[in-house]
């Protein structure tokens, strides 16, 4: 969860060290699916619906209790708001101070579904819970150093290691918070129809899989608090900067291990599985997407060396494939027959970025967001937010 600075410097450094992912598991690789459409492996003790990847098809049984408490609350003629929080690493900052605005100004609703991705795992379950847990978000992005969520280690990845850093200070911090009480009280909210969703990229499939956290927090299984520090931890994991995050996982009586990286990987930012057909409108359909990024391209002198050069290329790739992904939230949200609403990192947010977690920073982007969280006048179209609509 460093930041996509940290995600164009990390594959910087893989492609001159030539590291390999040889000792990332203790099993065999996972088999590849045989067919499109075929179910995805099974966690051990847990029921197929807990995930499903983002772009294939899922049909779950109505009839289930928790499906059919999700099927009772999206179509009874309330209204139905969906917060779909981005990755962005310290960026994140922008999003919680946001989330602390909106509180304030009074206009916030309850989130039916929330969805997160990478340094938005962190913070959809304190959004999806509610603004009692704006105070958790707060202290997280405005006094958290770079020693609370990583330490480097360089030499071990040039020297065929998995990752420039190691990340056990990060899942420290996400153990703390993601208590069983937490865990108890998304469970609560899932009987309810309630959704919290964190999306990871499996790196063997090359796919995103969503994972309905509130599902295995109501599963009752004991291991269901270390799973969903795991997933949040896994959608986190900047490949080659942080080590991937292995899940067990089985097929046909053969146990493996997935390896999961940063769910940015595949999707920046989502709001349901494209699959997903949603019941004629009959109430208010609103779709709230926070960017923890700027939207808008911003001009930077190249270095001209090979890194530089590389460095540069990468960080525009990544600006570009965030457009893409809200292009396909823009399209999802129309076949939903949604409101769509964006907000993202102002085009003239003043600070230049130091290095990873530098205090002034977070805390500056924090009230930056909190600001605009208060003024409710935020809200744009992707052009506006980009500095395109003139």
């Amino acid at each position: 969860m460093i930041t996509r600075r940290g995600m164009v410097s990390g594959m910087v450094v893989l492609a001159a060290g030539g590291c390999s992912f040889t000792h990332a598991r203790n099993s065999d690789p996972p088999p590849p699916d045989r067919r499109t459409g075929e179910p995805m492996a099974l966690i051990p003790g847990y029921d197929s619906e807990i995930r499903s990847y983002e772009d294939g098809v899922h049909h779950p049984d109505p009839g289930e209790p928790l499906t059919r408490a999700v099927l009772s609350r999206t179509s009874s003629g309330r209204p139905i708001n969906l917060l779909a929080v981005s990755g962005g690493g310290d960026d994140g900052a922008y999003g919680a101070g946001f989330l602390k605005g909106w509180t304030q100004n009074g206009s916030r609703p309850e989130f039916d579904v929330v969805t997160g991705v990478s340094t938005g795992a962190l913070i959809a379950p304190m959004a999806f819970l509610g603004s009692a847990y704006d105070g958790y978000l707060e202290d997280f992005y405005t006094r958290t150093s770079a020693d609370d969520i990583y330490r480097v280690r360089i030499l071990d990845l040039l020297t065929g290691g998995l990752a420039a850093a190691d990340s056990t200070p990060l899942a420290r911090r996400i153990a703390a918070v993601v208590s069983p009480a937490l865990v108890d009280r998304i469970a609560e909210e899932r009987r309810k129809g309630r959704l919290l969703l964190v999306g990871t990229t499996n790196l063997d499939a090359q796919r995103q899989v969503i994972w309905d956290i509130g599902r295995i927090a109501a599963s009752g299984r004991p291991d269901r608090v270390a799973l969903i520090r795991r997933v949040i931890l896994a959608s986190a994991s900047v490949p080659g900067v942080f080590q991937p995050v292995t899940i067990e996982a089985e097929r046909d009586g053969v146990r493996f291990q997935e390896l999961h990286v940063d769910g940015g990987v595949t999707r920046g930012v989502f709001a349901y599985p494209a699959s997903v057909r949603l019941p004629p409108r009959r109430g208010e359909r609103n779709m709230w997407v926070i960017r923890n990024a700027k939207l808008a391209p911003e001009w930077d002198a190249t270095r001209s060396t090979a890194v530089g050069i590389v460095r540069r290329s990468l960080s525009t790739l990544l600006k570009s494939q965030s457009s893409g992904d809200i292009y396909l939230i823009q399209s999802i949200a129309q076949a939903g027959d949604f409101d769509l609403r964006l907000t993202a990192v102002p085009p003239d947010f003043p600070l230049p970025y130091v290095r990873p977690f530098e205090p002034t920073y977070m805390r500056t982007l924090f009230a930056t967001g909190e600001a605009a969280g208060r003024s409710g006048r935020a809200w744009g179209t992707l052009a506006e937010l980009k500095g395109l609509d003139g």
